[in-house]
């Protein structure tokens, strides 16, 4: 009878078949993807578990998705329109984008965000995130002190459709350029965000409703101004 102990096989005998060779752990190698407690907490203290946790020069934007894990779709959304808001030339539109295929996703019932391993791959050094952190998380300790779980079933899994098609319109407004296009509807943004981190229903209809009413004033006296520039130009075409 052959004994069971494999301890002394030799290499490149024949393996146990109730072995199981090991698997190795994909893309997660970051510590900041390791250790984090993303399902609790509030969104700073997430994002202060990622920076002190990263221990590395670069951190992977896959890194940081994975260390998320369900909450990712809220952190990504807040940490896109918190630049979005700035009233800087061209960061709309860099911002509006990948907030509205994170919106796209939500639509279609996705867990967790997908990215192009291209994107996953790329890195930021861990100094530049923190100061990042460091810059964000007095702002968001100011506002989760007004949060807490409530009304969830409006910023849960179940809304997340209906949130992802407001979100989808304020970033279609958001990627508009002009002064004046971004601010408003990307705050809108970020608090719908919050709130999806925070569960909290009475946020998500507060930052909806600054969205819509917005976007719908934004529309209405958009297409009157343009009206109007027409029509005085066509005036001063049939004066001349």
């Amino acid at each position: 009878m052959s004994s069971l102990n494999n301890e002394d096989s030799p290499p490149g005998g024949d393996a146990d078949p109730l072995e199981v060779s090991p698997q190795p752990v994909p893309e997660l190698d970051n510590p900041a993807a390791r250790g984090i407690d993303a399902l609790h907490g509030s969104a700073s203290g997430i994002l202060r578990q990622i920076s002190e946790l990263a221990d590395e020069t670069e951190i992977s934007f896959g890194a940081i998705v994975d260390a998320l894990e369900e909450r990712a779709f809220g952190m990504l959304m807040l940490l896109f329109a918190i630049p979005a808001m700035l009233p800087l030339v061209g960061i709309n539109s860099f911002a509006a984008l990948p907030i509205a295929l994170l919106a796209g996703q939500m639509m279609v019932g996705q867990r967790r965000p997908w990215l192009p391993r291209r994107v996953r791959a790329q890195t930021i050094s861990v100094t530049t995130f923190r100061k990042m952190t460091t810059a964000v998380i007095p702002w968001l300790l100011r506002i989760e002190r007004l949060t807490k779980p409530r009304l969830r079933f409006l910023a849960g899994r179940g809304a997340e459709p209906v949130l992802a098609i407001l979100i989808l319109i304020f970033a279609a407004i958001v990627a508009i350029p002009g002064p004046g296009t971004n601010g408003v509807p990307a705050f809108a943004i970020a608090l719908v965000a919050l709130a999806m981190i925070e569960r909290d229903g009475f946020l998500a209809i507060v930052g909806s409703l600054l969205g819509v009413v917005y976007c719908a004033l934004f529309l209405t006296l958009g297409y009157a101004a343009i009206g109007f520039a027409v029509d005085q130009f066509m005036r001063l075409f049939q004066g001349g």
